[in-house]
């Protein structure tokens, strides 16, 4: 039970989550009141007064939906609520239906497994497809929305505790699943250009064939970073590697971190700061090589530094060539618009990455999303974050994307 506005956000993010992953843009609702925890009622004719009351009590501009969801998928603890107000755990791998009027799911939920958006009425519903319209990242084309008056009859209010059986559960900003969707997308597009993009895909997808470990390395630094692709989404830790997959995923990491600050940091302005704080752990060839990019890179950031060809040719290598994108294009949209005769496919695959990362899936226009790239993105976000939680939610995976090549 939501309003029309937080529902847009849902759909943008790939995933429900508590009023802290909303950041400046969440309307009250029952997500409030239980932080971390998404409340799920079985019987969708009879939803709580108050419950209704409260996805619209905020702005009177604001439309109450009701959105319906599959937990076949899902196994795992979660909490039951009573008609009395009382809240108990229940495991949903048992096998056995709750008999409360509704569970509390850890946050996020992935959107891949939305059934339906429901409205009062079908001005209610109309407003909402016009505000998705309005919006550059939220498609759909996949999505029953559909109205049912009956369900917004309100039904006997329940008493609300704001305290769930588990104190250990935090409302936050999923910035590790957003970068992995992020990622997941740029990877999924530049799979559509190129033979070693598609084998940069499979190895992100766990899918890997023997030929693309063939492919991938040929290019020596393009091998040692992906090496560590897996490892990173699994576990979004950053490894002991060689200099340069560790300046690369270091830069990531702390892209990730940033994010997950109340007030975040420019991207470029967090990249710059970690590369800085690297230089005196290289040698001395790699240290002048890095020291020369960093002054590159800020000058790029002032508007100087030499034009594009200049700069690509002073940087041959892959990892200095995606920084430098990083700098020189503003998001994943211009990066995929954009060519040049001395970038390669390695390049792109790295910039993808950065570029991903940065944007986050959060931010990515319909034009980089399609149904069955988007169900999956879903899922792998909200298995990343459960997993940081300690994986008491598990959800079974959707079939993978299958890029054009």
């Amino acid at each position: 039970v939501t309003n029309h506005q937080n529902m847009l956000y849902i759909l943008a993010a790939g995933m429900v989550m508590g009023p802290a992953g909303f950041r400046s843009k969440y309307y009250s609702d029952p997500l409030s009141k239980y932080p971390g925890w998404i409340p799920l009622f079985r019987n969708k004719g009879n939803i709580p007064a108050n419950f209704l009351n409260q996805a619209t009590s905020e702005r009177k501009h604001l439309l109450p939906c009701i959105a319906s969801f599959d937990l076949s998928a899902l196994t795992g603890s979660v909490q039951m609520l009573s008609r009395d107000g009382k809240i108990r755990p229940f495991d949903l791998s048992m096998n056995k239906r709750p008999n409360g009027i509704a569970i509390f799911v850890r946050a996020p939920l992935p959107t891949n497994l939305l059934l339906s958006i429901k409205f009062c009425t079908d001005e209610d519903m109309q407003a909402f497809k016009s505000a998705a319209n309005d919006v550059s990242n939220v498609d759909l084309i996949s999505q029953q929305v559909e109205t049912e008056e009956e369900l917004f009859s309100p039904g006997t209010e329940v008493p609300l505790k704001t305290m769930l059986q588990d104190e250990n559960v935090n409302d936050y900003f999923p910035a590790s699943g957003q970068a992995i969707g992020g990622m997941l997308a740029m990877l999924y597009h530049t799979a559509n250009r190129s033979d070693l993009g598609l084998a940069a895909f499979r190895l992100a997808t766990k899918d890997p064939r023997s030929e693309d470990n063939d492919l991938i390395k040929k290019n020596a630094i393009l091998s040692e970073i992906l090496s560590a692709l897996p490892n990173w989404m699994d576990k979004s830790k950053i490894s002991e590697q060689a200099d340069i997959p560790k300046l690369f995923w270091g830069v990531i990491q702390a892209l990730v971190d940033a994010q997950k600050k109340e007030s975040p940091k420019r991207s470029i302005d967090v990249a710059l700061e970690y590369l800085g704080e690297q230089v005196d752990q290289l040698r001395e060839k790699k240290k002048q090589q890095l020291e020369q990019l960093i002054v590159d890179l800020r000058a790029i950031h002032g508007l100087g530094g030499g034009t594009i060809t200049e700069l690509l040719e002073r940087h041959e290598r892959s990892l200095s060539r995606s920084l430098l994108l990083f700098c020189l294009r503003e998001n994943c949209t211009e990066l995929m618009e954009f060519s040049h005769k001395l970038l390669d496919d390695g390049d792109y695959i790295l910039a993808g990455i950065l570029f991903g990362v940065r944007d986050s899936w959060l931010q990515l226009p319909k034009e980089l999303r399609n149904p069955e790239l988007s169900a999956y993105v879903a899922f792998r976000m909200a298995e990343a974050e459960h997993r940081e939680q300690g994986d008491k939610l598990t959800i079974d995976e959707p079939p993978r994307p299958k890029p054009l090549r």
